[in-house]
Order: structure tokens, then C-alpha cells, then sequence
């Protein structure tokens, strides 16, 4: 009797969990990583009450891209050339494919230079082999054997928990920096608008869309949306926290400045141990894993909503040609970029401020989408606190953008 009652509860679970567990997961990307751990180098356990704050926002603002997508059976670039014309739909597409594709070229480059740690061969030497398996599973799974796969890799990033414990921080001064502590400089705003922006991520909210369509999800399961979406960000956020924690407790306290990928995990390596290292490493390379599909899918569900083509994962490739195109070029363009004389851990940190900067623009237009009862219904349209949270989230944004933009000139 009581394995029946747990095995029901776990059947509930795994029908709620899908897009929003590996839509949150996602963006604990080599660049999310990379971006937490920067962050915990240069203030400590300092940033983690942003987190809380950024989480019912990353909330709310996934669920209204989630939902009006079951409800208008499209993708969010769709949605966005319907209601508002072309010339929005492409400015808000090409924005996102620039950040897109700079994102995939960092994460390549980034499980390239961890994979050159381990192996003592120059990372660029991996920078096409996995370009290839990636594209490889995308292009010849079916949809249900990726979103295993992504899942499976979602609950892997258990991994930075671990490598956190292992850092051995001072949990008094953990709990201590929950409460908000903000400073002036244009270092800790950009931290901060980066944090947001690899949180919030734009092909996050275009992602999610085109996956509640995928699970042929309709209005009945909003619920359903809503758990998953909690469940998903949730723990997206508790890994990124316990990443700032990790990063705090060994390179902040030994003033240690990162450069590169390498400098992180040769640094973990004597402060926190050999097992330290290893979770890094391997973290790092799962991360991309689940990245880079969600990325360059995303990337093919906008431009297949602009040119009206057929799109899906769920879909062979004879059946949606230029949807599987964009996935290819979006991987070949990635690659070409990863192979620039830049460090990798620039890429990465600089293109998490660039989506703090696009975020904002995206989450007005699903504000005014999902107000619109000839849109959504009178039934699904926007409550009081979705409005209240989403509106703080915008303006939370633009005003931080500013001060950032100020301090920079």
C-alpha cells in the first residue's frame, strides 16, 4: 500500500516536471557557471539575496511565456509578429540570435577549456568534436529521448551542491548574506544585471514556448505549467547559489581573479581538493550538454515563427528543413565564433550582461500580451500579482541597465 501511494506521487511528479525543469536547468549554462562564479569571486557570499529576489521573477515571467503559448498553440516570436508586426518580431529575433549564438560559442569554448584541463591538449582541438555530437543527438533523437536526456542532465547539476560542501564556507556568514547588501561601483551593477541576465535568460522565455507546444500541453494543464515552472527555477536558483557559495568560500577568500576556465578549476584544485576540481570539471561539461540543445532549438523555434516554418523537435528532418538548418547553422556559426582570440570566460560573463539588456524588452511584451483578453481570454489573462511582479521585474531591470550605462560613460 504505502509503494503504491509513493510510486502515484512519483507518477504526479514526473507528469508535472518537463519544460520548466529543463528550461531553468539551461541556464545554468557554462555561462551562468561562469557568471555565478565570477560573481562569488569578486564579492563573496555578498550577491546570494539577489537570488531570492530574482526567483518569483524568473517565475512569473516563464509562466506568462509558457502560458500564452497553450493558449495560442504558437511560439513567442509568432505571438510577437501577429500582435505587433514584423519589424518588432525581427528586432526582438535578431537580438536574440546574436545573443544566441555568442552564448553557444562561449559554452563550446568554455567545455572545450575544461576538457584541455583535464587531457593537457589545447582546448581548440575539441571545440568541433562536441559541436558534432551535439548536433548529432539533436538532429537523429526523437523528441522524447531528448527531453530524457535533458532532464537526466538537469538533476546532474546536484554536482555544484556537492563541490559547495566540499569549500567548506562559513554557513553563519552564508545566512548573513541574505539580506540585501547593494553597493554603487559599475562592477558589482554589471554582477548584478548579469546575474539577472543568465537568470532570466530571452531564449529562456522562447524555449519554454515552443516546448509547451512540443508536449501538446492545452489550457486544462495551466496548473500543471505553473508546478513545473516553480519546480524548474527553483532548483535552477538553489544551484546557482550554491555555486556563489563554492566560489566565495575558495576564490573569494584567497583573492584570487579569474581570467580564464582554467584559473577557476586550478585554483578549486589546491584550496578544496582533487574531488573539488572534479565536480567543477564535470559540471561544466554536463551544463553545456544541456545548454547548448536548449540554445540552438530556441534559436530555430524564433526564426521558424518569423519565416512560418515547420518547426519541432517531435518532427524528422524531411519535415522541417529549414527548423533543422537553423539548429546546424546555429551550431556551425557558434564554432566559428568560439575559435576567436578571446578568452572564454569573457565571452561568457559579457554575453549574460547583453541578455540583462534584451530581457526587459521581452518581459513588456508578454506583460501586454498576457493582459489582453482577446489574446489570452478573459479567464487566462494576468492577475494582480503576475502584473505587480512582472512590472517590479521590468523596471528593476532598466533601472539597473541605466546605472550601469551611467557609470560606464
Amino acid at each position: 500500500m504505502a509503494r503504491s501511494k509513493i510510486r502515484n506521487r512519483f507518477d504526479k511528479i514526473k507528469k508535472i516536471i518537463g519544460p520548466g525543469i529543463i528550461t531553468g536547468s539551461s541556464g545554468n549554462d557554462p555561462a551562468g557557471i561562469v557568471t555565478y562564479t565570477t560573481v562569488g569571486a569578486l564579492f563573496g557570499y555578498t550577491l546570494i539575496w539577489a537570488l531570492i529576489i530574482i526567483t518569483p521573477l524568473m517565475i512569473v515571467v516563464q509562466e506568462m511565456a509558457g502560458r500564452i503559448a497553450i493558449i495560442q498553440k504558437k511560439g513567442f516570436a509568432f505571438i510577437i509578429k501577429k500582435n505587433y508586426g514584423y519589424k518588432i518580431a525581427y528586432i526582438s529575433v535578431f537580438i536574440l540570435v546574436i545573443a544566441n549564438i555568442t552564448t553557444i560559442a562561449a559554452d563550446l569554448a568554455g567545455m572545450a577549456s575544461v576538457l584541455g584541463l583535464l587531457t593537457d591538449i589545447h582546448f581548440l582541438y575539441f571545440i568541433a568534436p562536441i559541436a558534432l555530437i551535439i548536433s548529432g543527438i539533436i538532429l537523429f533523437e526523437d523528441y522524447k529521448a531528448i527531453r530524457k536526456i535533458l532532464i537526466s542532465l538537469s538533476f546532474l547539476l546536484i554536482l555544484y551542491i556537492f563541490s559547495a560542501i566540499v569549500a567548506k564556507p562559513d554557513w553563519g556568514i552564508v545566512v548573513k548574506s541574505l539580506l540585501p547588501n547593494i553597493q554603487g561601483s559599475t562592477l558589482f551593477l554589471g554582477a548584478l544585471i548579469g546575474m539577472i541576465g543568465t537568470t532570466i535568460s530571452p531564449y529562456m522565455l522562447f524555449w519554454q514556448a515552443a516546448e509547451e507546444i512540443e508536449e501538446k500541453h492545452k489550457v486544462l494543464h495551466a496548473k500543471e505549467l505553473e508546478w513545473d515552472t516553480i519546480i524548474g527555477m527553483g532548483w535552477s536558483n538553489i544551484i546557482s547559489a550554491f555555486i556563489i557559495i563554492a566560489s566565495g568560500a575558495t576564490l573569494f577568500i584567497h583573492n584570487i581573479q579569474i581570467e580564464n576556465i582554467s584559473d577557476i578549476a586550478i585554483a578549486l584544485q589546491p584550496i578544496a581538493g582533487n574531488f573539488a576540481y572534479g565536480l567543477f570539471t564535470i559540471g561544466i561539461i554536463v551544463s553545456g550538454f544541456l545548454a547548448l540543445p536548449v540554445l540552438a532549438g530556441s534559436t530555430a523555434y524564433a526564426i521558424s515563427d518569423i519565416f512560418d516554418w515547420k518547426e519541432g523537435l517531435s518532427k524528422k528532418i524531411h519535415m522541417a528543413k529549414g527548423f533543422y538548418l537553423t539548429i546546424i547553422l546555429s551550431m556551425v556559426v557558434g564554432t566559428i565564433v568560439s575559435f576567436l582570440p578571446i578568452e572564454p570566460v569573457i565571452f561568457l560573463y559579457y554575453t549574460q550582461i547583453l541578455n540583462g539588456f534584451l530581457t526587459p524588452f521581452l518581459i513588456t511584451i508578454l506583460l501586454i500580451l498576457c493582459n489582453n483578453k482577446a489574446i489570452m481570454g478573459a479567464k487566462n489573462v494576468n492577475g494582480p500579482i503576475k502584473n505587480t511582479i512582472g512590472i517590479l521585474s521590468v523596471l528593476l531591470l532598466i533601472t539597473l541597465d541605466i546605472f550601469l550605462v551611467v557609470g560606464l560613460v
